[in-house]
């Protein structure tokens, strides 16, 4: 804990040193993720993300939180000890170095893309979120932010489970901070902002009361890539539980459509490895990915699975209309995974009511 501890230490002394610059959030959005975006609606995508790929119950009231803290927080003060039980090689290769592109061995990819990467960015993009409200620390108020709802996604992964579990040491003690530090470097903010621009294109909550089940939570990340011989096309990767490559059509440098194909992760499966727990994809399927942005700022998605499990997910972001004050959007699933969701969103509101079958 002692290196975790000066790396903190370090982190908020840069916190005094407050950017001017917004790279990543657009405080002018007046529609989509941009106008959805801020640490409330991070905080249940990030927190809730597993919820939402068939391994754990979408229940959030029936999490056994003061259990899960504990085992998440021993695996974490115990670090050397948990690692050396599950054996220091195996933690080695599997989430630390790509040594293997098995997927049961190669835990290391979303550590990588998904902590480091995108966690670095949205570490950034919050500050610059609490920095355009006007708060006075803004980058020790993403840092606190980041790290709080990231241990909350290692308490919701681990319920029901006691035990060596080296993912959170992983997650929490090597790549979110080594993506906090990374992201610290103007030449990475520009490199992710200009040269190969990344968005967060999350997901909209959508509560349940009838069983108290969260919908549609997670973190989902695009890249952009225009090679620079194309006039109004360019390439994007589109990543989180979705896998999904494919090609951006610009109308006016605006209006961005956008079309991939690739997998989903239906289903995590957990393995006891070791005497350990070990969290592995089980079941992937097909996936079609059709996109509508204005200028970057997510407008619409629509997701189809197949054909393991035949579903359809459609996310329409706030903003493409007022009423009475209030800029709907909403969310529509069905099929063999979802049956039957129809949830109301609203800008600035991070948890939304659904209508469940």
């Amino acid at each position: 804990m002692t290196r975790i501890i000066l790396i903190l230490i370090f982190l908020f002394q840069m916190a005094s040193a407050q950017d001017a610059k917004n790279y990543f959030y657009n405080p002018d959005a007046k529609i989509g993720s941009e106008l959805y975006f801020n640490p409330l609606t991070l905080f249940m995508n990030g927190s809730f993300d597993i919820l939402r790929n068939g391994g754990h119950s979408k229940d959030i009231t029936k999490v056994n939180y003061k259990i899960a803290i504990k085992n998440v927080w021993w695996n974490l003060t115990h670090a050397q000890k948990a690692i050396k039980q599950y054996g220091t090689n195996y933690f080695l290769s599997e989430e630390i170095f790509p040594v293997s592109i098995r997927k049961d061995k190669a835990q290391y990819f979303p550590n990588y893309a998904h902590h480091m990467i995108g966690g670095g960015m949205l570490y950034v993009k919050t500050a610059e979120w609490y920095r355009s409200q006007g708060f006075p620390y803004p980058k020790t108020a993403s840092l606190l932010t980041s790290t709080a709802y990231q241990f909350l996604n290692e308490v919701v992964e681990n319920y029901g489970f006691e035990g060596v579990h080296t993912d959170p040491i992983a997650d929490l003690l090597i790549f979110n901070p080594l993506g906090y530090v990374l992201f610290e470097f103007d030449a990475v903010k520009r490199f992710f902002s200009k040269t190969i621009p990344l968005y967060d294109w999350s997901l909209q909550p959508v509560f349940t009361v009838r069983n108290n089940f969260l919908e549609n939570t997670g973190q989902q990340f695009v890249i952009k890539y225009d090679p620079g011989f194309f006039d109004d096309y360019s390439f994007f990767w589109y990543w989180g539980i979705y896998g999904i490559a494919g090609v951006t059509y610009s109308t006016d440098k605006k209006h961005n459509f956008s079309f991939g194909a690739g997998q989903v992760v239906n289903r995590l499966k957990t393995k006891i490895r070791r005497n350990s727990r070990v969290t592995v994809p089980d079941e992937t399927d097909g996936a079609l990915g059709f996109f509508y942005d204005i200028e970057n700022s997510l407008v619409a998605s629509l997701l189809i699975t197949g054909p393991g499990l035949y579903n359809v997910r459609l996310n329409i972001y706030p903003g493409l209309t007022e009423i009475a004050g209030f800029k709907p959007g909403l969310y529509l699933g069905f099929g063999e995974w979802d049956k039957f969701i129809f949830g109301i969103t609203l800008a600035h509101f991070p948890l939304r009511l659904s209508i469940a079958k």
